[in-house]
């Protein structure tokens, strides 16, 4: 029992995701040293990490084992199927989602292009042209097909290497030979994708982080990313799922879970701390949020 509560409690360290002001990610490397990481999870409408925005400098490979889920990439909804393997490239705006199916399980890896550039030749011919290219957010090599199913082993022999910096690569490096493929054949649809949105939902989202303690109006949200009210609220619901305000109400929540969790402050001092116009409120939305009370939250983490 107090293995299993240990892997309960270490998957959830490992997918949890963590973000910077400018909402790209904190990965959790096996490794300071060498940038990749791998496991296996699952996905249900619990889990902590599910619809967190976000985007690294990293390739993702997500295998779905069972069940399905989807990516929100870019705005565009990616439905993934038992078997499939998805790959997402770098820098693309995305989180993953349930899609009302129960449980799902998968295996994925988050690794940096940069274990690929062995010389400038091969950066310059074989990495960037993939992860440089606007026209590629995505590949989905569909389960039942070869490519899927050596994506998957190699991905299975990555999450059984940790420690393996040797294998890794290999494993890797076999991995971008199915990119390098698929990506000469296959764009996915509706790809087209509005970087300049993209770029100043970061910029809104980095003042929302800034700025979380303040009295925060739509208008002023807005006003960073100079747009209307009306197209604030049409990106953040494209590329997070969230209005401007659900978004700062999960945000402000996030910074009152690390506070009950990591202080003895009041429950009132850390709704004033996070930009709560009073103890109640947060707590209202607390619930609403994590079907708990910051009060039980707490008591749950000692």
């Amino acid at each position: 029992m107090k293995n299993e509560r240990y892997a309960e409690l270490h998957e959830k360290w490992r997918a949890m995701i963590r973000t910077r002001d400018d909402r790209s990610e904190i990965v959790n490397y096996d490794a300071p040293s060498f940038p990749s990481y791998s496991f296996e999870g699952h996905l249900d409408g619990s889990s902590p990490w599910i619809r967190k925005a976000h985007w690294h400098d990293d390739i993702e490979l997500k295998t779905v084992l069972t069940g399905r889920m989807a990516y929100n990439i870019n705005g565009s909804l990616v439905t993934v199927e038992t078997g499939d393997s998805i790959f997402i490239n770098a820098k693309q705006f995305h989180y993953p989602t349930d899609i009302r199916s129960g449980y799902c399980t998968y295996l994925i890896t988050v690794i940096h292009p940069r274990i690929l550039i062995s010389s400038p030749e091969v950066e310059s011919e074989y990495v960037l042209p993939v992860i440089t290219n606007p026209d590629l957010p995505y590949l989905l090599f569909p389960a039942h097909s070869a490519e899927a199913a050596a994506v998957a082993r190699l991905s299975r022999e990555i999450n059984d290497s940790a420690g393996n910096q040797f294998e890794i690569t290999r494993c890797f490096f076999n991995i971008w030979h199915y990119v390098l493929q698929a990506a000469k054949t296959h764009i996915p649809e509706a790809s087209a994708v509005n970087y300049e949105h993209i770029d100043r939902l970061k910029n809104m989202i980095g003042f929302i982080k800034g700025n979380y303690m303040d009295k925060l109006s739509l208008e002023s949200i807005a006003a960073v990313g100079n747009m209307s009210k009306s197209s604030c609220n049409t990106i953040f619901k494209k590329y997070t799922s969230h209005t401007p305000n659900e978004y700062l109400i999960r945000y402000r929540l996030d910074k009152a879970m690390e506070l009950l969790r990591t202080t003895d402050m009041p429950i009132g001092t850390i709704s004033m701390e996070c930009g709560f116009a009073s103890a109640s409120y947060m707590t209202e939305q607390f619930v609403k949020c994590y079907k708990t009370t910051p009060r039980d939250f707490r008591n749950s983490k000692r």
